[in-house]
């Protein structure tokens, strides 16, 4: 997220045939995602739909009663809609907004995304490529104007 990508290119090395002529992939992380955005509980909630401003949310456990769904008791021709809800439990180690305000200052256009993938959570480049300096020889660089991910908001099955 806002930081330099490499396009590499594998050398002939001693270190090369122990690594079975593998390379690297990422980065890596320093911090867990919960470690960085903290623990968020995630939740569904039943809301009246009236776009007059109506804040009813049906009790938890009760959006149906004897089958039938429960209406709003304002707006009883109306239907509730269900909402997730996300809740920070403890806070983590990155502040979002702090990146956000950062990669602004760098010219980075940023939609989506969630401190779990901010630049503070990913070891920094140059020190694993110099790691990996003799096995590998740098054909690009590409530095970024804008990077799209899915928005914290995003339920996403196959986060590690």
């Amino acid at each position: 997220m806002g930081e330099p990508s490499v396009i590499l290119e594998g050398i002939e090395s001693p270190a090369m045939v122990d690594l079975l002529y593998s390379t690297v992939h990422g980065a890596g992380r320093v911090m867990s995602r919960s470690q960085a955005a903290g623990k968020i509980r995630r939740f569904n909630v039943w809301e009246c739909n009236d776009r007059r401003g109506c804040a009813y949310r049906a009790p938890k456990g009760q959006q149906l009663a004897g089958g039938e769904r429960v209406s709003c008791p304002d707006h009883p021709d109306g239907r509730l809609l269900k909402r997730v809800v996300l809740e920070q439990v403890r806070p983590g180690k990155i502040d979002f907004a702090q990146v956000r305000t950062g990669l602004d200052g760098r010219g980075i256009e940023l939609r989506g995304g969630a401190a779990d993938e901010a630049p503070e959570a990913y070891k920094r480049l140059d020190d694993v490529l110099d790691a990996h300096a003799d096995t590998i020889r740098i054909k690009h660089t590409l530095t970024p104007i804008g990077v799209a991910m899915a928005g914290a908001d995003v339920f996403d099955p196959f986060k590690d």
